[in-house]
C-alpha cells in the first residue's frame, strides 16, 4: 500500500518559512553563537544606572557666618560648577576610575551646561559631537549636572550591572577629593583644603532598560516576517506574470475575468452579514415562511433569499445607504470624526491622566477605534466592505515605514546602550499610525464621496483659520480652552499662552497646533481646496465663498508672525499655477482683493512678516541656527550614512534642535530613508499628474489639491521637523488618500455582487 503524504499549500509553506526565518533572526539578535561548547550565549544588553549628590562647603559654613553676603554664595556656586567641570577631565577621571576599580579608558565622562544661556550655545558643534559619538561606545558613563541654584553636583552613572553603576557613582566624591589634593600638592599649597567635598548618602542604582531583549527580538521578528512575506508576494506576482498564458484565465462568457470560488464565497458571506438586519426587518418577518425539510428548520422562500432584479436593486440601495453624509455606514462617519480631531483639537498635547507604560495622546484613542472597526468590516467582507487597492502611493508610504523599522533593527544594540531604543519604537508607532490613517481613508471613502469630504475639510480648515485669527486678535486660544472645558478630568490638556513671545519678540500664535510653524503647515495644505474650488466655480456666489475662505486661510497663516507664512502658501500657489496657469491668471483681480483683505483680518501681521524678510534682519538666530546645523551634524551623517542612527532616536533635547525635516531624516534613517521620504511625497505628485493633465471632473480636482499639498509639505519639510508634529503628516496623507479613493475604478462593488450571485 502506497502512503501518500499531502503537501502543504503554497501559502502555508511561505508562511511557515517566513515565521521560521523571523524566529531565527529574533534569536540571533539577542544571542551570540558559541562554538565551544556549542550553544547560544545571551548578548550583554542590560544597562544599569545609579545616582547620588555631592555638596561642596567651605570649612566654615556660610549659614553660620553673619558676615556672609549673596556674593559669597555666588562665589561658592561658581567654584562648584568649576569643580564639576574638572571632575570629568582626564586627570580627575583617573582617580575616579581607580576608586571604582574600572579601567580609565572605559569610562565616558561629561559635564552638562546648566547656565542660563541660549540653547544654540549649548548645542554641540562638529568636533564636540564627533567626540560624543566616539565616547558613546563605552560601556561605563559618568554624567555631572551642576545644580543651578545650590552648590551641589548631581552624579549619574551607567554600567552593565547595578553593582558597577553604584560603585562608579560612589567613587566620584573620593576621586574628586584625590584630584583636589593632588592639585594642591602640585601647586605647593599647605594647610587644610579650601573646600569640603561630601557625598549626600550612598548611591542608589537600578536596571534602566528592563525588557530590552524582548523589545529587540520582537522588533527583529516583525521586520523579518513582514519583509519575507512581502518578498514572497512580489516573487509570486512576478512569476505569475512571466508564466501566465491566455488560456489559463477563467473568463466569463462575456469575456470578463471572473473571480475564483474563494472570492465568490467571501462575497456571499459578506453580503449575508450586511443583509442580516434587513432579513430580520418587520416587512420580511411578516412574509409566510414554509417549513423546511429535516430537523424542523424554517427556510425562507426562494424569492426572499434571492429577490428578483427590482427587489435586489432596492435591497442593494438600502444596504448602500447612499454616499456620505447621507449614509448610515459607520466608517465614513468615523473618518469624518477623525478629520475633525486632526483639524480642530490640539491632540498632541492632550494626554490620558492614567499611569500607563506609554504616553496616550488623544489621537491614539480615536484612531485605534477607527482602525478596529475598519478591521471588523474588512473581515466581514461583502460588496460594501473597505476596498484595499494597492497603488504606488501605498508602496511608497510602506517603504518609509519599512526603512524606519530597518534602521532601528540595524542599530538596536547601540540604541539600547544609549537608552534611546524605546524612544525610537514610540516614534515608529506614530509613523505606523500615519500609515494606518492613509490606508483606512483610501479604502473606506468612495470616489463619489470625495467631493463631499473635500468640502467638509474646507469647512474644518476655515474654522481652524477663524480660531487662529481670534487668538491673534484677542489673545485667547479657543482650541486649547474648549478642549480643557469639554473633555473629562481624566485628560490633561496642555496650556497655550497666547500673549507669550519667542526669543525674537514675536507673538506665539499656534491655533490647534503645538507650535506656530505647525499651524502654518496645516493652513497651507488646506489652501489648495479653496483655490481649486475658486478655479472651478461658475456662479458668482460660489466664487465669493471660496475667495473668502482663501482670504481667511491666508490671514490666519500671516497671524502666526512667521516668515514661513509667506513661503509655504507661495509654494502651494506656484504649484497650482504650474498646472493651471490660465485659470489663475483670470483670477488675478480677485487675488488682489484677497491680498487687500489680509491686513483687515489680521492687522499688523502682514507688515511684521515683510519687515522680517528685509536684508538687515535675515541674520537672526532662526536663520543662523539652521545654517549651523549643516556642519554640526556631519559626524552623525558620516558615522551612519546608509541606514542612519535609528528612526526617532535623534532627540533635540539631548543633541541638537534640527529645524529641517530632510536633515533629520538623513541623520535618523540615512540616505536610504531620505530617498524613501522624497519618493513618498513624489509618488503623490507623480500619480496626480495624469488626472490633472486629462482634466477629468471626477478626479482632476482632488489630484490637483493633493499635488499642491505635497509640494507645500516638501517646502515645510525644509523649514522645520514636520514629522515630529502629527497634525501636518495626518493632513498630507489624508489628502493623498482622498486622491487615491477618487481614482479607484467605478462599479467595483456592483460587479462583485453580480459575480457572487
Amino acid at each position: 500500500m502506497k502512503l501518500t503524504i499531502p503537501t502543504p499549500a503554497p501559502r502555508v509553506r511561505v508562511l511557515v518559512m517566513s515565521v521560521t526565518a523571523a524566529t531565527l533572526a529574533a534569536i540571533a539578535s539577542v544571542n551570540s553563537i558559541v562554538l565551544v561548547p556549542p550553544g547560544l550565549e545571551p548578548r550583554p544588553l542590560q544597562v544599569a544606572g545609579a545616582h547620588t549628590r555631592i555638596t561642596l562647603e567651605l570649612p566654615r559654613p556660610l549659614v553660620s557666618d553673619q558676615l556672609a553676603t549673596n556674593g559669597d554664595y555666588r562665589t561658592l556656586h561658581d567654584r562648584t560648577v568649576l569643580l564639576g567641570t574638572l571632575l570629568t577631565s582626564p586627570p580627575a577621571m583617573r582617580h575616579v576610575a581607580r576608586r571604582a576599580g574600572i579601567a580609565e579608558g572605559r569610562i565616558a565622562a561629561v559635564t552638562r551646561v546648566t547656565a542660563d544661556v541660549p540653547a544654540a550655545i549649548t548645542e554641540p558643534d562638529s568636533e564636540r559631537r564627533a567626540n560624543e559619538i566616539r565616547e558613546a561606545k563605552k560601556l561605563y558613563r559618568l554624567e555631572v549636572d551642576p545644580d543651578p541654584q545650590t552648590p551641589t553636583l548631581q552624579i549619574t552613572t551607567q554600567a552593565p550591572t547595578v553593582d558597577e553603576a553604584t560603585r562608579l557613582a560612589d567613587a566620584a566624591a573620593p576621586g574628586l577629593r584625590d584630584f583636589n589634593a593632588e592639585l594642591a600638592r602640585r601647586e605647593g599649597a599647605v594647610g587644610a583644603p579650601a573646600l569640603r567635598i561630601q557625598q549626600l548618602g550612598d548611591a542608589r542604582g537600578a536596571v534602566l532598560n528592563g525588557g530590552a531583549s524582548a523589545v529587540i527580538a520582537a522588533l527583529t521578528f516583525v521586520f523579518v516576517l513582514l519583509f519575507s512575506l512581502a518578498a514572497a508576494a512580489l516573487a509570486a506576482r512576478l512569476r505569475a506574470r512571466v508564466g501566465a498564458r491566455p488560456g489559463d484565465e477563467r473568463l466569463h462568457p462575456a469575456g470578463e475575468r471572473r473571480p475564483g470560488a474563494a472570492a465568490r464565497k467571501r462575497a456571499r458571506a459578506g453580503r449575508a452579514f450586511h443583509e442580516l438586519p434587513l432579513l430580520l426587518s418587520p416587512a420580511l418577518l411578516r412574509s409566510p415562511l414554509p417549513a423546511g425539510v429535516g430537523g424542523g428548520a424554517i427556510v425562507p422562500p426562494r424569492d426572499v433569499l434571492e429577490p428578483r432584479d427590482s427587489e435586489r436593486a432596492l435591497l442593494s440601495e438600502r444596504l448602500r445607504g447612499g454616499d456620505w453624509p447621507r449614509t448610515t455606514r459607520v466608517l465614513p462617519w468615523l473618518v469624518a470624526v477623525m478629520l475633525a480631531v486632526i483639524w480642530l483639537v490640539p491632540f498632541n498635547v492632550i494626554t490620558l491622566a492614567v499611569p500607563l507604560p506609554i504616553d496616550v495622546t488623544f489621537d491614539r484613542l480615536v484612531l485605534p477605534l477607527l482602525v478596529g472597526i475598519w478591521l471588523l468590516a474588512l473581515a466581514a467582507g461583502g460588496p460594501h466592505a473597505p476596498r484595499l487597492r494597492p497603488t504606488p502611493v501605498h508602496l511608497a508610504i510602506a517603504g518609509v515605514v519599512a526603512v524606519a523599522c530597518l534602521s532601528l533593527v540595524v542599530n538596536a544594540r547601540d540604541l539600547n546602550h544609549t537608552l534611546e531604543l524605546m524612544l525610537g519604537v514610540k516614534k515608529l508607532a506614530l509613523l505606523v499610525s500615519y500609515l494606518s490613517m492613509f490606508v483606512v481613508v483610501a479604502s473606506v471613502v468612495r470616489a463619489s464621496e470625495v467631493p463631499a469630504f473635500l468640502r467638509y475639510i474646507l469647512v474644518l480648515t476655515v474654522i481652524c483659520a477663524l480660531g487662529t485669527i481670534w487668538e491673534y486678535r484677542f489673545h485667547y486660544n479657543i482650541f486649547y480652552a474648549w478642549s480643557d472645558q469639554l473633555l473629562p478630568a481624566i485628560f490633561d490638556v496642555g496650556s497655550a499662552e497666547s500673549s507669550a513671545t519667542d526669543d525674537m519678540g514675536r507673538r506665539v500664535v499656534r491655533g490647534p497646533a503645538q507650535i506656530p510653524l505647525e499651524a502654518v503647515a496645516m493652513l497651507a495644505m488646506g489652501l489648495p481646496i479653496a483655490i481649486v474650488g475658486l478655479i472651478r466655480s461658475v456662479e458668482l456666489k460660489h466664487r465669493l465663498l471660496y475667495g473668502l475662505a482663501a482670504a481667511l486661510l491666508l490671514a490666519a497663516t500671516m497671524s502666526t508672525y512667521r516668515k514661513s507664512a509667506f513661503i509655504a502658501p507661495a509654494s502651494v500657489v506656484l504649484a497650482l499655477a504650474y498646472f493651471r496657469r490660465r485659470e489663475l491668471m483670470r483670477l488675478a483681480p480677485l487675488g488682489l482683493v484677497i491680498i487687500v483683505m489680509i491686513p483687515v483680518l489680521s492687522p499688523g501681521a502682514f507688515g511684521s512678516i515683510v519687515s522680517q524678510l528685509s536684508g538687515d534682519r535675515l541674520n537672526v538666530p532662526t536663520v543662523s541656527d539652521r545654517s549651523s546645523d549643516y556642519d554640526a551634524v556631519r559626524p552623525d551623517v558620516w558615522s551612519h550614512l546608509m541606514f542612519g542612527r535609528g528612526y526617532g532616536s535623534y532627540e533635540h533635547t539631548t543633541y541638537r534642535l534640527l529645524d529641517q525635516e530632510l536633515l533629520r531624516q538623513l541623520i535618523e534613517v540615512g540616505v536610504l530613508g531620505l530617498a524613501a521620504y522624497l519618493v513618498m511625497v513624489g509618488s503623490v505628485i507623480a500619480v496626480a499628474r495624469r488626472p490633472i493633465r486629462l482634466r477629468r471632473p471626477e478626479d482632476s480636482p482632488v489630484a490637483l489639491i493633493a499635488a499642491a499639498g505635497a509640494v507645500g509639505f516638501v517646502v515645510v519639510s525644509l523649514l522645520f521637523d514636520v514629522m515630529s508634529f502629527p497634525h501636518a503628516p495626518y493632513i498630507f496623507l489624508s489628502m493623498a488618500a482622498l486622491m487615491v479613493a477618487a481614482m479607484a475604478p467605478q462599479g467595483r462593488a456592483d460587479e462583485e455582487a453580480r459575480w457572487s450571485s
